[in-house]
């Protein structure tokens, strides 16, 4: 979309209101009655040819929260057709695509065949801060040593992990530090980064270390261990996991943790929608940990899957308002009245985010439109509100 999402709806008179929120669903005008869906498209541009609010796409697509979840398919050369069911706008499919198979087979009841938004998700990911847990950080994988005794890697380099429970692609990464939540000081998670991918390699075990296991050590170890006796004092040595770093985003260092690289990793397939819930979520961090951020960025909310946010959740951003000295003067002749010379600007949208990935009480959202840098202590709630309202009706200490 090459306008600005939010100029397109001040344009269209669909200036944020409370009784908005309950209006009929509203398409636009020229929406297309049939559209064919090409290669390129995303669904969040797809949605914008028909709503002014296109995070309202599970209310045209008549999809419950079930279909949220796992959504209706779309592929290239599929035909969306909008109808009215008494009154309202309804868009469906027009029979079932037909899609080109390669050599393998392509599932269709996995998800999207087109992308929710033209973004390399594999980078966003890799270059976005996430978060994880205690108990996931607790027994992860870890690098332990590369060749020559170097303590950093890069791409093509030999490496070596402990922990690796399964060949395959694992995504590299380090802790950065805790995550706290600014308003109540709970602990949120660890805020880790990303930076690279590494792949096992083939090892057999005949020709490392474990040609030094005993018969009689067979009961009483696994089949990647072995006795080590030094000044008379026996240990027990496991066989490191040989790896090459695949792709390396920024510097690998031993020490740092692997975790297994999902099966659909770098598709991003998901439904936007607005939260069921009233969300009133602060930001607490930004991509690549600067101070502030714009369109396709990456930011941090204290509120999760607990507090009524998952994949694909719509929220807007809202900059607090400012205390600033006003030179006017009020007419009052009651003696104790107290004149101030201060008022306070009213708290204003500045662009909209969605949600990507989530944890209890953390998650993190790319941001899809801006018209002012977002800044860390900047607010997300539900989209389309009133300015007012939201100041009005906002938890204590949230507008100040």
């Amino acid at each position: 979309m090459h306008k600005s999402i939010i100029t397109l709806l001040c344009a269209a008179g669909l200036i944020f209101s409370a009784p908005a929120m309950a209006e009929n669903l509203k398409v636009k005008p020229g929406a297309p009655a049939r559209y064919t869906v090409k290669k390129g498209d995303t669904l969040w541009g797809i949605s914008g040819k028909y709503l002014y609010r296109p995070w309202k796409w599970p209310s045209l697509w008549r999809a419950n929260r079930n279909q949220i979840r796992n959504p209706h398919l779309i592929y290239p050369g599929q035909v969306l057709v909008l109808s009215y069911v008494n009154g309202q706008p309804v868009l469906g499919l027009e029979g079932i695509p037909t899609v080109k198979l390669g050599p393998k087979i392509r599932e269709l009841d996995t998800g999207y065949g087109i992308s929710t938004l033209n973004v390399d998700f594999y980078r966003m990911f890799m270059k976005s801060p996430q978060f994880m847990n205690d108990d996931q950080l607790k027994h992860a994988p870890r690098l332990v040593a590369g060749r020559d005794g170097r303590a950093m890697y890069g791409t093509g380099d030999r490496v070596y992990a402990d922990g690796v429970p399964e060949d395959g692609s694992y995504l590299v990464f380090r802790v950065n530090r805790d995550l706290k939540d600014p308003e109540t000081r709970k602990y949120m998670g660890k805020l880790v980064e990303f930076s690279g991918e590494v792949a096992t390699l083939a090892a057999p075990n005949a020709d490392n270390a474990l040609s030094y296991r005993r018969a009689e050590w067979e009961q009483q170890l696994s089949e990647d261990e072995y006795y080590k006796e030094t000044n008379g004092r026996r240990y027990i040595v496991r066989t490191a996991q040989p790896m090459v770093v695949v792709n390396a985003v920024s510097e690998i260092r031993a020490g740092d943790y692997l975790l297994k690289k999902p099966d659909n990793f770098g598709q991003f397939n998901i439904m936007p929608h607005e939260p069921e819930n009233k969300i009133y979520a602060r930001i607490v961090g930004v991509m690549d940990g600067i101070a502030e951020s714009g369109a396709m960025q990456t930011i941090i909310l204290n509120k999760g899957e607990a507090d009524g946010l998952d994949k694909g959740s719509v929220l807007s951003l809202y900059r607090r308002g400012k205390v600033v000295k006003s030179q006017y003067r009020v007419p009052n002749t009651d003696p104790s009245y107290k004149r101030t010379d201060y008022v306070n600007t009213p708290v204003e949208e500045i662009g909209l985010a969605m949600v990507y990935h989530t944890g209890e009480h953390v998650s993190s959202a790319i941001i899809l439109e801006s018209i002012a840098n977002v800044n860390i202590e900047d607010l997300a709630s539900n989209p389309g509100q009133d300015l007012e309202v939201f100041g009005r009706s906002a938890k204590p200490g949230m507008i100040k």
